[in-house]
């Protein structure tokens, strides 16, 4: 072979070489856990942060700051609908009625601060936290507690002094008009026997209590009117048999109710947003035993008639 012929030999199986070196550099690199361009980092990468594993990879930390924590906790007590918690004062949790624990799931990194509160009570119940704040340290925070017990039993009720429009903005709306009625009695969180569907519900099949939202009877609570005990509801927080003694004085009072509990969508007001003769309210009759009267005993009227009586019941 002449000097020529070997120079080009020579190159030929040096650009093969490196070819073939580059070829194998590439395989190396996608299988390298400490390239951050390989497959192989991002898939370890990406199960360390579901196992919420920090220890670092190839002596670097690359994902402590984005792994996500849980905030959660025990429930103690609460046999009441209702309940809603807080999280930092900007996510909300609807904690059910025999609630065991509640999770906010996978919600902060490390180093940020918690703070769970109560935002909304259930009916008829109390519900505090414990070690409710703190800062996440690495790892799920677990050790919140919450304990929901009675606030009154027996409960009271009571006819308000005057009447009311039926244009507050909604049902849930009525209750500042029970805590500032004439007939107040002073002391306790009331709130009106009034529904629209939305911001309040006692149920959504006739009689079954489901579906409630922030109801103001409480289960298996016993109630009174000034003249004594009318009755005690079922598990659920609803009266469904003629109670001992009448709801209230003779009344026309709001409540947006069918005589099964359900909400009679056609005759609130417009969701109790409305004094126009456009549309109609619903509204109970406190002078019986009954209930079919005591939710919906009177024929519905137009809304720009009268105002009405509220019922206002202890929480």
């Amino acid at each position: 072979m002449n000097a020529k012929k070997q120079r080009i030999f020579i190159f030929v199986s040096v650009f093969c070489l490196l070819i073939l070196i580059l070829i194998d550099c590439q395989k190396l690199e996608i299988n390298n856990i400490c390239d951050p361009r390989s497959d192989a980092f991002k898939e370890v990468q990406v199960s360390k942060i579901i196992a919420k594993d920090i220890s670092p990879v190839c002596s670097k930390d690359y994902i402590s700051t984005i792994i996500l924590y849980s905030i959660s906790g025990s429930v103690t007590g609460l046999i009441s609908s209702g309940l809603k918690l807080s999280l930092n004062g900007i996510v909300l949790l609807s904690v059910e009625s025999g609630s065991k624990n509640f999770y906010f799931m996978n919600i902060l990194t490390s180093g940020s601060s918690y703070s769970v509160k109560v935002f909304n009570q259930p009916a008829g119940f109390f519900c505090s936290v414990t070690n409710g704040d703190g800062f996440v340290k690495n790892s799920d925070v677990d050790a919140v507690s919450v304990i929901c017990s009675p606030t009154c039993n027996p409960c009271n009720l009571f006819l308000t002094n005057s009447g009311y429009p039926p244009n507050p903005g909604s049902a849930k709306n009525f209750d500042t008009s029970c805590m500032a009625d004439g007939n107040y009695p002073g002391t306790g969180n009331y709130k009106a026997m009034v529904v629209d569907g939305v911001t309040r519900s006692a149920s959504t099949s006739a009689n079954l209590g489901d579906g409630q939202i922030d109801w103001v009877f409480a289960p298996n609570r016993t109630y009174r009117q000034f003249e004594g005990v009318i009755g005690t509801t079922n598990s659920t927080g609803l009266f469904t048999s003629a109670l001992s003694l009448r709801f209230s004085a003779n009344s026309k009072y709001w409540t947006g109710l069918n005589g099964n509990w359900t909400t009679n969508t056609s005759n609130t007001c417009d969701l109790w947003r409305s004094n126009s003769g456009s549309f109609t309210g619903g509204m109970g009759q406190g002078n019986s035993t009954l209930i079919a009267d005591i939710t919906a005993g009177w024929t519905p009227d137009a809304c720009n008639l009268y105002n009405q009586q509220l019922i206002c019941v202890e929480q």
